[in-house]
């Protein structure tokens, strides 16, 4: 898939999508087009248009192959933040419970020290 201009191209061009192949001849598409009525520069201007867009618009294996490895490095990345984020968790509770824990002895010693007094 080439992304040159058609100037001294020969023959057809290969397009593939996924397991499809599109085949698109510029060369017969531009003859086609002068047949039709389109100036020469108007038909070789539709079918680079055209031939740039079959080529931006479909992805490659290699693509897809990208993607799913990101998406993998991705997936391990949110694994190692989940687990981060649940040991974070798990000390925050655990110091939560020390400060609940001590300040309810610091109270229960102050009721009875001040039952102590009041008596």
């Amino acid at each position: 898939m080439s992304k040159a201009p058609l100037a001294g191209k020969q023959g057809a061009c290969y397009i593939r999508a996924m397991s499809a192949q599109v085949l698109f001849n510029p060369l017969a598409y531009i003859d086609r087009l002068t047949r039709g009525g389109f100036s020469p520069e108007q038909a070789r201007a539709s079918a680079e248009a055209l031939e740039t867009a079959f080529s931006e618009s479909v992805a490659t294996k290699a693509d897809v192959g990208d993607v799913r490895h990101d998406m993998e490095l991705l997936k391990r990345d949110l694994a190692e933040v989940e687990g981060r984020l649940k040991l974070e968790i798990s000390q925050s509770k655990t110091d939560i419970l020390r400060w609940v824990f001590g300040f309810n002895l610091v109270l229960i010693g102050a009721i009875f020290t001040i039952l102590k007094f009041v008596r």
